[in-house]
């Protein structure tokens, strides 16, 4: 009987991967051939062959390269060069016919180098002691500044321990990445400073909002010179038909507590279907200013480094396809240059999503400006500047519209001045906002606040007005206002860390965030249980709004498990996710 069971039980699961059209495949290996259906036709696909495997490359689908995105057609031009080179194709089998979601190429996908730098040479070139010869794709070249500015660029010097990613060519290697990892430098963005940011990763997970799947954690690390300074992540959402785009806020935090580096580690999981976008922008809550060579500090702009797909957790279901519709640039559709890309076609999945909004081709009726790369700026007090150019006006952008926000959190809102003539420091700024809402940095660029409670999700909008002015000239002003709604209550709780130590009886440690920043029965009240146990309040961190701690005496081994739940959110958040990630070799 238990035979005939066992039976039955395989053929009902044969039966089921048989009747399942769409399955995932994620191909990693040496570049074959390639080859395109269109050698005209701008959004043309093709097929791509990896590790011997043909896989079909769908319509308006960008091939990413270490540093940029190129459109397949292009990449078919120059594939003549890049025979070898690894590739790692994402995409679903489709009634047995494989076609691609997502391809990146690189000489070696991950390869990196470190060591120290012997000397740094006119000709744009570093040589590392003992290693290789690395040339830098843009050698502008940049000096010691005196007296020392924090507006231009510091050099590379001997002695720098050196980190980088590049292709080798030529006896040397070109790097597109390369980072001095014992330099800090330090800036203070309350006294006009700009705050530069880092990114190391940015790891999307997906919830694509199917049974039976295990669920990871969003994850964006980077630093700041500024340790002071709150860090926000926004998702870029680009309007298909015109290339504008938007920013929405998905997470904040700020630097670990006590980390000398100012490292932020901040993860939140997407506790509904996943909004994921290509690119993410990371932004400081201060020292946001265009310095040399025209670069915005105050922001990173980064695409995503892995994405961490749904995880089947219960033996016999069916594989979850890759969800490519929660990408929005593959669902509905980019803008490159002049030229309108549409969703992949054919699409790899089923079924076919459909795009947010249909373009007409009469959306873009004019190239696209070229920007001018801006000149060194010269040194100057950052607090005062140089007086403008007469007639110079600003013009205030209180920024794009926030929606969707949650009460009780951290909201960060970035404006600017658009008169690219007038720099910050020739500037005031004055945000202001609603009678009873704090506003934090209201005399710089960008501004935060803590976003008031609200008992219900019905959308309530505030309006924040920024007015900016000539420092010389206080009658010379321009105002703007943005709007920001909150829909939301429920929080996003987020294990960060948890250890054991074993001497002296044990002591289990635990620490936990919200992006619940309130105090009192507003907060997120955090409860923690303990292998399956009952909840128990956790203590609120007095010095970090949202952050939590918990400690318990006479635990000498890891638990089973952790969970942590908040009075508000809606998500447990469990040491399962981070245990996967440390098996997958991420760093917790």
């Amino acid at each position: 009987m238990e035979l005939f069971q066992i039976l039955i039980a395989a053929l009902f699961t044969i039966q089921q991967s048989l009747a399942q059209t769409v399955t995932p495949f994620i191909i990693d290996g040496p570049l074959g051939a390639v080859s395109a259906t269109s050698a005209t036709q701008f959004n043309t696909g093709g097929s791509i062959t990896v590790a011997g495997i043909p896989i079909m490359i769908p319509e308006n689908l960008l091939v990413q390269f270490p540093a940029t995105f190129v459109p397949y057609k292009d990449f078919v031009a120059s594939a003549g060069s890049l025979t070898g080179y690894e590739v790692n194709v994402e995409g679903n089998y489709v009634d047995g016919k494989p076609i691609a979601g997502r391809v990146a190429i690189s000489q070696l996908l991950g390869g990196l180098g470190s060591g120290v730098v012997g000397s740094v040479n006119n000709d744009g070139t570093i040589q590392v002691v003992g290693g290789p010869l690395l040339r830098v794709n843009t050698p502008g070249g940049m000096t010691q500044s005196t007296p020392r500015n924090v507006t231009a660029m510091a050099p590379f010097i001997a002695g720098d321990y050196v980190t980088w990613a590049g292709v080798a060519t030529g006896g040397e290697i070109q790097v597109y990445a390369l980072t001095a990892m014992n330099v800090q430098q330090k800036t203070v963005g309350e006294s006009g400073d700009p705050v530069y940011v880092r990114v190391e990763d940015v790891i999307i997970a997906i919830n694509d909002g199917t049974p039976n799947v295990e669920i990871a954690s969003n994850r964006v690390t980077g630093y700041l010179s500024d340790g002071t300074a709150a860090v926000s992540i926004y998702r870029i959402d680009v309007d298909p038909c015109t290339g504008a785009e938007t920013e929405v806020q998905v997470a904040i935090g700020q630097p670990k507590l006590g980390d000398v580096r100012n490292k932020f580690d901040i993860r939140w999981v997407d506790t509904t279907v996943t909004k994921a976008a290509r690119e993410y922008r990371i932004k400081a809550s201060k020292g946001f200013k265009v310095v040399a060579k025209g670069i915005q500090a105050g922001q990173y702009q980064a695409p995503i480094s892995a994405i961490i797909w749904p995880e089947n957790n219960v033996p016999g279901t069916p594989i979850t396809q890759l969800a490519f519709q929660v990408l929005g640039q593959l669902k509905n559709g980019f803008v490159v240059g002049t030229n309108q890309f549409g969703q992949l076609k054919p699409w790899p999945g089923s079924p076919i999503p459909t795009p947010s909004k249909v373009c007409t081709g009469a959306e873009l009726t004019a190239p696209p400006v070229q920007s001018v790369p801006a000149q060194d700026p010269p040194p100057q007090n950052p607090s005062t500047g140089t007086a403008p150019a007469a007639g110079a006006a600003p013009v205030a952008n209180a920024g794009p519209a926030l929606t969707g926000q949650v009460a009780g959190t951290l909201i960060t809102v970035t404006g600017r001045n658009t008169n690219t003539k007038i720099t910050d420091a020739q500037l005031t700024f004055a945000w202001k906002g609603p009678t009873g809402i704090i506003i934090n940095n209201a005399n710089q660029p960008i501004m935060n606040f803590v976003n008031p409670w609200q008992g219900t999700t019905t959308p309530t909008t505030r309006t924040f007005t920024l007015k900016i002015c000539l420092a010389s000239d206080a009658t010379v002003c321009s105002s703007a206002t943005v709007d920001v709604t909150t829909d939301k209550t429920a929080d996003t709780v987020t294990i960060t860390s948890y250890q054991v130590n074993a001497k002296n009886g044990g002591l289990l440690s635990v620490t936990a965030t919200s992006n619940n920043v309130l105090s009192g029965i507003n907060g997120a009240s955090l409860q923690i249980s303990i292998a399956g146990g009952f909840f128990q309040a956790m203590t609120p961190d007095t010095v970090n709004p949202g952050r939590y701690l918990f400690s318990l005496r006479g635990v000498n081994r890891p638990p089973s498990s952790i969970s942590v739940k908040s009075t508000h959110g809606s998500n447990v958040a469990t040491t399962t996710t981070l245990i996967r990630r440390q098996l997958a070799g991420a760093t917790v």
